[in-house]
């Protein structure tokens, strides 16, 4: 089959979990199919980024944002808002991206064609072949959910905003031919949304043979903890505050020696402000995760919301780092407390969980065979391809073409 992947996004370097899971699948995807990317991006690709494309079996197009006025960008901003768009998924360039993708589909003939994430949907919408919506979150569910950590008056604004992501999402569900979930809840929130789509699940993964020489290496208790997730994210950020202001003083009676540390790109200054140079320590952005996976002993996700799956707790799995969760951190993945992390949703709770995977050898051993186990199972990214391209070949086999039904598509 030929495959277009339209992406927000050049997916290389694999800098955080949307870019990292486009590359994957893509790329094993390749292995049996000629798969092409559409880009959006503000500069032109390295050739650093077109040389890892290449060797991945990965076609390569860029739709570059053009110099434009600014009486230019306010009238394509309220021709999209008149189309209904929301806000926040709107891009002064569009008319351009339009025209690359259609010149592009003039060059080719693709069989199906995928759109990562709810922001690719209406670029989507314009491909000439079935189409298949990849979401990532349920935007319309995630938005609200983070609008109740903002405060009065800005979350009624928030809230508008939010019933317009989901109305819009609704809407781009029905145009299309089908849909990915990375959860099973997540799936059925789709069902509910567009009853007639045929929906799969398609979940989060990781790279086993990547972290199979650190998982194999001794690793035992200790006082390091680690917590990794783009900064600027706003669950993150709240899962990190209240790790260190409600959570991390406990483990620190316990064990004083305790240090947190904080990976991820793009840290507020809120959370750089929590960085005191000895038992906080905020370190942004790093090329590679996996000396942080050695140095510390624990990884914690104490996130209270958000959606999806969580990437950063596989690869924890992977690397052979335990993990101690919320219920909402682990939502979406198949594991179970006590065997493969454990999980905790009070401050107290995950407090103890900490000093009990820092103290308990033996539970300390047993969480990381089993964890390693499921992921190989399981979250392997050639084993997510398989299902992926089983999601591919019923919408591409059914040949249905579809309509825009009140989305403009140019």
């Amino acid at each position: 089959m030929k495959i277009l992947i339209c992406a927000p996004v050049i997916p290389y370097p694999t800098a955080d979990g949307l870019r990292l899971r486009i590359f994957n699948l893509c790329r094993e995807l390749a292995q049996r199919h000629e798969v092409h990317l559409f880009c959006l991006s503000r500069m032109a690709p390295s050739l650093e980024q077109e040389s890892a494309l290449a060797e991945a079996g990965l076609g390569l197009t860029v739709a570059l944002k053009p110099f434009l006025s600014p009486e230019d960008k306010i009238t394509a901003y309220l021709k999209r808002l008149a189309q209904g768009v929301p806000p926040e998924l709107i891009l002064s360039w569009e008319n351009t991206i339009y025209k690359s993708l259609k010149d592009l589909q003039h060059e080719q003939r693709f069989d199906v064609a995928l759109g990562e994430h709810l922001f690719m949907g209406r670029f989507l919408l314009a491909a000439d072949c079935p189409k298949i919506l990849v979401e990532h979150n349920i935007e319309g569910d995630l938005t609200k959910a983070l609008v109740r950590h903002e405060r009065i008056p800005r979350r009624w604004f928030k809230m508008i905003g939010a019933v317009w992501i989901a109305h819009y999402e609704k809407k781009v569900l029905r145009r299309v031919q089908g849909a990915t979930a990375v959860t099973v809840n997540d799936a059925a929130r789709l069902k509910a949304l567009a009853p007639k789509l045929p929906v799969s699940v398609v979940e989060n993964g990781v790279d086993c043979d990547e972290y199979a020489e650190m998982s194999a290496a001794p690793k035992g208790p200790g006082d390091s903890l680690l917590f990794v997730g783009l900064m600027s994210y706003p669950a993150n950020i709240d899962a990190v505050r209240w790790f260190a202001d409600e959570i991390f003083p406990l483990v620190s009676d316990r064990h004083p020696g305790t240090v947190f540390s904080v990976v991820g790109k793009d840290p507020t200054p809120e959370i750089l402000s929590l960085d005191n140079g000895t038992t906080v320590r905020v370190l942004g952005y790093v090329d590679d995760i996996h000396p942080w996976h050695r140095a510390n002993s624990i990884m914690v996700a104490p996130l209270r919301s958000g959606g999806g799956s969580r990437l950063k707790i596989l690869e924890a799995f992977a690397a052979g780092t335990p993990v101690i969760s919320t219920s909402k951190g682990a939502e979406g993945l198949e594991v179970e407390d006590g065997r493969h992390l454990l999980i905790a949703d009070s401050p107290q709770d995950f407090a103890w969980a900490v000093t009990r995977l820092s103290e308990d050898d033996e539970l300390y051993q047993k969480l990381r065979v089993s964890a390693r186990a499921l992921v190989e199972e399981k979250y392997d990214w050639p084993v997510l391809a398989a299902k992926l391209e089983a999601a591919i070949t019923e919408v591409a086999g059914a040949g249905i073409g579809a309509g825009t039904d009140g989305i403009k598509t140019g």
